[in-house]
Formats: C-alpha cells, sequence, structure tokens
C-alpha cells in the first residue's frame, strides 16, 4: 500500500510514465523506500483499476510509443486521506540481530567481525545518503518550493541520523562483545 500511495504523491507532481516513476523514486525516496519497475507497473495497474489514475497512450516520434499516468480526483483523496492518517508502528525484522542472538557457537572475534562488517555497510549506506543529498538539492532548485523540499529533507534526516545512531550503538557494544565469556565459558 506505501508504494501506491507514494505513486499517487509523485503523480500529484505532474503526469509520468512508469520508467519516469522509477526514476522519480530513484532519485528521492529510495534511501527509505525502495521500488522496483515491475512492483511499479503492478501499483499502476491496480491503481488504475480503482480509478486513482488514468492513463493515456503518448504517441512515440520514432520511439515506442508510452502510457502516461495522471492522478485522478478519487486519487488525490485517497492521498490526503492516507497521508493524514497515523499508520501503526512496523515491528522491526534485523536479520543480523537474528545472528548475534544465535552466535553462541562461535568466537567473540567472529561476532566482533560480524559488527565490524555491519559498521562498514553502514558507512558505505551513509555515502549513499550523501549522494541522495545531492539529488534532493537539485530537485530543490527545480520543484523551487520550500515547504516541500523541507520535508523531503526530513526524510533524509531521519535517515542519516538512524543509521548514525545506529554506529554509534555498535560501536559501544563492540567492547562488551570482545569481553563476552570464551566459548569453553559459555556453561
Amino acid at each position: 500500500m506505501p508504494l501506491s500511495r507514494a505513486i499517487l504523491g509523485f503523480l500529484e507532481y505532474q503526469p509520468m510514465t512508469g520508467y519516469d516513476l522509477k526514476k522519480f523514486f530513484d532519485q528521492s525516496v529510495t534511501h527509505f523506500w525502495s521500488a522496483t519497475q515491475s512492483h511499479i507497473y503492478k501499483a499502476l495497474e491496480n491503481l488504475e483499476k480503482d480509478g486513482m489514475v488514468a492513463s493515456q497512450v503518448i504517441q512515440g516520434e520514432g520511439k515506442p510509443n508510452r502510457k502516461q499516468y495522471q492522478i485522478t480526483d478519487e486519487g488525490r483523496a485517497e492521498l490526503r486521506r492516507w497521508v493524514s492518517t497515523p499508520l501503526p508502528l512496523d515491528s522491526r525484522r534485523e536479520a543480523w540481530l537474528i545472528q548475534i542472538f544465535f552466535a553462541h557457537g562461535i568466537t567473540n572475534d567472529e561476532i566482533a567481525l560480524l559488527i565490524e562488517k555491519r559498521i562498514e555497510a553502514i558507512r558505505e549506506y551513509l555515502t549513499q545518503c550523501q549522494i541522495a543529498q545531492t539529488n534532493l538539492d537539485e530537485n530543490k532548485k527545480q520543484v523551487g518550493i520550500k515547504r516541500l523540499s523541507a520535508l523531503w529533507q526530513l526524510t533524509l534526516d531521519y535517515g542519516t541520523d538512524y543509521y548514525q545512531n545506529e554506529i554509534a550503538w555498535l560501536e559501544k557494544t563492540l567492547p562488551r562483545v570482545r569481553k563476552l565469556p570464551s566459548l569453553t565459558q559459555s556453561k
């Protein structure tokens, strides 16, 4: 459902093709919501069935025809309803924490390595957030609507802060992991 509501949000900016929507996802919200091309087209199909978007075929001069979608009044009403309704708290699923939870059969050094690799991966992700910041800054200039760009910035700041906090927790946890009882003392 969030994917289809994000699509409605993008279509509220302007009519777009599925390809255009994928580019918008990749350049604006990929730091917290990703979408594959196939998922976008499936969501568009369902939104059109539900009357929230309408499509028209754009004739391609020397290129294949494109199907362009635009939000309907019903779609705008649904988007407004959805963005103003508090969502339930999502339960977190962290596969790497399952690894830690059941890591009693490996050495402290091996557990520490898992944590160090997690820190490394998060730092790489934060580098991607810097690229997202560049895209956001460019989009701000193009759109020129301060309220809109301020809301975009809030979402990027959330992701950056979230992962910086995770790194801080991991770095604080690393010395504790190194001091865990050894495998032979675990009983």
